[in-house]
Order: structure tokens, then sequence, then C-alpha cells
């Protein structure tokens, strides 16, 4: 429960995080009365908030009856790592070098994979599915086209849920790792033109092997 009366913003981290470890299970209908008094909130910033994460996609609605927890699909998934790899490898070529700090926060990242490579497919869920997003983040930190950027951020959020729960049905993520240590030495290396193009391909290689791990939903399987 949250201890202090939270903004908009505490609101939405919070129900994101209950998106992503299923505590708000896909393809529910959300309870408003019973989420707004575990957050320890009222209906009116509660519904603010999800409001704000429907507009972004996160969660869908159904007239009349409230907000509804999207299913996960890999269909769906695939293809926003599709638009990533149209959209990221450019931002990354137009920014700046990151400075010695990103550099060593990438790194911290890569270290942090490997060391929950051999985790149970649970924990290694929870420890590395937010990595992607991160890796993001940090590459793209100092990006001039704020508008980019802020749809590459919100497409690496949408994938959270999606990441975690292919790595908790036994997506492998370790040919990941050594392709994201080679676009690491090629952003160390300064070489940003090249990173961009091999990171068009990890995103391309690695949202197709994840998203085989997820569901198909009801329509793509009937067709």
């Amino acid at each position: 429960m949250i201890q202090r009366k939270p903004l908009r913003d505490d609101v939405q981290k919070e129900i994101l995080a209950r998106l992503v470890d299923q505590r708000l299970a896909p393809g529910a209908r959300v309870n408003e009365s019973h989420l707004s008094a575990e957050l320890g909130v009222s209906r009116t910033p509660l519904r603010e908030a999800m409001l704000g994460l429907e507009a972004a996609g996160f969660l869908g609605s159904d007239v009349g009856r409230g907000f509804l927890v999207p299913l996960l699909s890999g269909t769906a998934f695939r293809e926003g790592q599709q638009v990533l790899a149209r959209l990221a490898p450019p931002a990354l070529a137009m920014s700046p070098a990151p400075d010695p700090r990103r550099i060593m926060e990438l790194q911290n990242l890569l270290g942090r994979a490997r060391l929950r490579l051999g985790a149970a497919p649970a924990e290694r869920a929870a420890d590395l599915a937010g990595i992607p997003q991160r890796w993001s983040l940090v590459l793209l930190e100092h990006c001039p086209n704020r508008t980019l950027e802020k749809d590459i951020v919100r497409l690496e959020a949408l994938a959270v849920r999606g990441w975690r729960e292919a790595l908790r049905r036994g997506y492998d993520p370790t040919e990941q790792l050594a392709s994201w240590t080679a676009l690491y030495e090629l952003v160390r290396g300064g070489r940003r033109d090249e990173a961009a193009e091999a990171w068009a391909l990890h995103l391309e290689r690695f949202g197709a092997a994840a998203a085989a791990c997820l569901p198909v939903t009801a329509a793509t399987a009937g067709a």
C-alpha cells in the first residue's frame, strides 16, 4: 500500500508494476473499488491515472463497464518490436555518444543479465524483463528528437509485460545477451551507425524469438 497520497504518476507507476507481475492479470477487468482501497487513494485520481494508461495502450476499456487488462499476444508483441526496429536505430544514430556514466550503466546491465542467466525462469523473468527498456533509456537519454524518444520509451514500456511472460515461459536470453554485448562494444567504440544497424537486427530477431513463447490471441488462433 502507498503510504502517502500519490500524484497521478505515482498511481500509474504502481498500476504498471501490477500489470507487469500480473497481479492485474491479462484479460481481467480492473476492480476500481478494490484497487483504490489497496492503493489508499480515492477513485478520482485512480481513474485519471487509468485514463492516461488507456491512452498510452497499457489498459483497454469497455464502455460503461470500466477498464480491462489487455491480453498478452505474441503477435502484438512482435509487431511492437518491429516498430521499435524502425524507430530506435535512427534515434541512436542521431544521438550524441554516451558519456562514461552511461557506458558504465550499460556495462552494469550486461553484468546483471549474466548473473541471472542460470536462475529459475520465474526469478530470471522478474530480474531481466525490464532490461531492454532500460537499455533504450540509457542509449537514447540525449536523443535530440524528443518526440521520437517518447514514442520509443512508450513502446519499450509496453513490451515489459511480454518480455517477463516470455522469460517465465522459458525464453532463453543467452543469445540476446551476446548480441547486447556486441552492441555495447560498438557503442563504446563510438561506432554508432554500425550499432544502429546491429540494433535493428537485434530487435527483429529477439522480438520474434520471445514472441514465439507468448500466447496468440483467439482471433489469431482462428485465422
